[in-house]
């Protein structure tokens, strides 16, 4: 599909929202989260803003997660942890809203990136320790200055341990971009509130796809 329908757009960036979260809330109660849905969401960071929208992911299948979850917490049905995930999404999305207006902290952000990718072939790999821990600064250098700050509630034990933060920090940046994708094409807490028959026919439609 083009890349100007927003309404498979839209299902793309909800579904990497509700992705983001439920790893975000993973790693900060359990120290762990999926590996291939991690990586799948950081390999949106390295890639051009013209990408179609499934290929910022590496194809929808590495959605399938964030797909499955937003049609379960859409229909109503009960989900583990539905609450942190739609509080970090939406925290995401009201965070993604404010930095809109920054453009001195989204230049901050695209030319730390750029150092970021010269990490990422040096070690030929975007999910390389260093490289995540380089994600993670950036994330605490720009968006962390906004307030209010997105906070993560865990086991204290686990978010102590430097590299949770750091793949916490660089799946909230990846949330960010999701949440500029969804707001980009016309996604917003109405959406979600009245709209949602509609999200759940164009989610049916994606996964058939998978």
């Amino acid at each position: 599909m083009p890349y100007e329908d927003h309404a498979h757009t839209r299902i793309i960036a909800l579904a990497a929202l509700m992705q983001t979260s439920k790893l975000v809330d993973d790693i900060a109660r359990k120290g762990s989260c999926d590996t291939e849905d991690f990586n799948a969401l950081i390999h949106s960071l390295f890639t051009d803003s013209n990408t179609r929208p499934e290929a910022l992911f590496g194809g929808n299948n590495h959605l399938k997660s964030g797909l499955l979850l937003s049609k379960h917490m859409l229909s109503g049905e009960s989900v583990d942890q539905a609450k942190a995930v739609m509080a970090y999404t939406a925290s995401l999305i009201a965070v993604e809203k404010k930095l809109h207006k920054h453009d001195d902290i989204l230049q901050q952000i695209a030319d730390g990136m750029q150092r970021v990718q010269k990490q990422a072939n040096y070690f030929d790999s975007m999910v390389h320790e260093s490289v995540i821990g380089g994600i993670a600064d950036l994330y605490g250098n720009t968006i962390s200055t906004l307030t209010p700050r997105i906070i993560i509630h865990g086991k204290p034990e686990i978010l102590r341990q430097h590299s949770n933060t750091n793949k916490v920090r660089a799946l909230l940046l990846s949330g960010i971009r999701a949440a500029h994708l969804w707001r980009q094409h016309k996604g917003g807490h109405f959406r979600l509130l009245f709209g949602r028959k509609k999200l759940l026919r164009d989610i049916d439609s994606i996964l058939k796809t998978l």
